[in-house]
């Protein structure tokens, strides 16, 4: 009969998601408590043998992963590999709807400066942010949130990970929620707001989410250019 520590990790190591608390625990047979029990075991293992891993805690779930120092190989076996990435403008709307939510649509243009019709309407479809209703206030504009997508994304647990959080640009009572068959993702698309995606960003709208970009080889990226290009 298999420890209740190697049930546990067998799970983390087979699930290619972030697997809840609950979740491990039912498909255990555990109590919550015998499960943390158990990660704190496997991280303490781990620790000890110098192993590569450990057990992280992300999006309020649980995951294997490797540690950071191991990246640079990880990145060099991973190359070919395309990578998902978000434009500037993409991260700059969503550090505004992380620290602002709920918001809607208009408070997010208008911190901006820009329209984000078109970004709004990509960050939902990639399921980094949602519609939880609209606001009572005159036009019924969208109202935006992040999902548990955002968090597993950029690593963070939960959003009192973020440095500081400002207040929320609506109140829960503002907010009138979404018909059955009201689609999310239907909004008016401004056919120019595609092109202006990738304007400059200030480095402060991108750190406050944590995100660190890094600047690109020219040279690197134009070999990844020709690569795909063949």
């Amino acid at each position: 009969m298999s420890e209740s520590w190697q049930i546990i990790e067998a799970l983390l190591f087979a699930s290619p998601d972030v697997v809840s608390t609950g979740q491990l625990a039912n498909a255990a047979d555990l109590m919550p408590s015998e499960v943390e029990a158990c990660i704190n075991k496997l991280n303490s293992d781990y620790e000890e043998q110098g192993r590569a891993y450990h057990v992280r805690q992300v999006a309020g779930g649980w995951q294997m992963v490797t540690l950071p120092r191991f990246a640079p190989w990880i990145a060099r076996l991973l190359s070919k590999r395309r990578r998902e990435r978000l434009s500037k403008a993409a991260l700059e709307t969503l550090a505004v709807i992380a620290h602002r939510q709920p918001i809607n649509k208009p408070d997010v243009d208008q911190t901006r400066g820009i329209d984000s019709t078109y970004i709004l309407t990509t960050l939902t479809e990639r399921g980094l942010v949602r519609i939880k209703g609209r606001d009572k206030r005159a036009g019924h504009p969208y109202v935006y949130v992040t999902t548990p997508k955002f968090l597993e994304f950029f690593g963070l647990s939960s959003l009192d990970e973020l440095p500081d959080i400002e207040e929320p640009a609506l109140k829960e009572e503002d907010i009138l929620p979404i018909e059955d068959d009201e689609d999310q993702t239907s909004l008016d698309l401004d056919t120019d707001t595609e092109a202006r995606e990738e304007e400059s960003v200030s480095p402060d709208a991108l750190a406050a989410i944590g995100y660190r970009l890094a600047e690109e080889d020219e040279e690197g990226e134009n070999k990844d250019n020709d690569e795909e290009e063949k």
